[in-house]
């Protein structure tokens, strides 16, 4: 049964969505993904995972991944792959069989601002446009000027 939210009315546990990637061009999967890496990046920070150099790193096999967000191995490769180009998640291998160390990466200011203005053609977006030949067929135009779909005449209280 839900439940309204009141003045002191409890939390329930959450995961800190950053706001740079609402413009990232990058699939929702990813996002998700990456939402739940930065939790476990959080929770080895707490525990002072911390490589040579001081940075927090944090392992999450690909299956456990796939578990935790009810998606397919393959579907998580996937994003990964996708984090790993946007430059928000960096993999360093360790040997064979064991998983590896990856690393949380926030953009910088510049990068932030290049996703705010987007890139339409990027990885987890679909390219619109005709390049020239003939459009292929869609049942919702018409070369017809009598269209019912054009013409379409409605009152104020009619749902389209």
């Amino acid at each position: 049964m839900s439940k309204y939210m009141y003045e002191h009315t409890k939390m329930p546990p959450y995961l800190p969505m950053p706001r740079f990637l609402l413009n990232c061009l990058i699939s929702n999967t990813a996002k998700m993904l990456y939402i739940r890496l930065l939790g476990k990046a959080q929770l080895s920070q707490k525990n002072h995972w911390l490589d040579g150099q001081g940075r927090v790193y944090f392992i999450y096999p690909i299956y456990q991944m796939a578990t935790d967000m009810n998606k397919s191995a393959t579907t998580i490769k996937d994003a990964m792959k996708e984090l790993v180009k946007a430059q928000l998640l960096e993999k360093i291998p360790e040997g064979r069989g064991r998983p590896n160390r990856l690393y949380i990466l926030f953009p910088d200011e510049e990068q932030r601002q290049k996703s705010a203005v987007g890139n339409p053609t990027e990885v987890g977006q679909k390219s619109v446009g005709n390049y020239g030949g003939n459009q292929s067929p869609n049942k919702y135009t018409s070369n017809n000027r009598n269209s019912y779909l054009r013409d379409y005449n409605y009152e104020e209280e009619e749902s389209f």
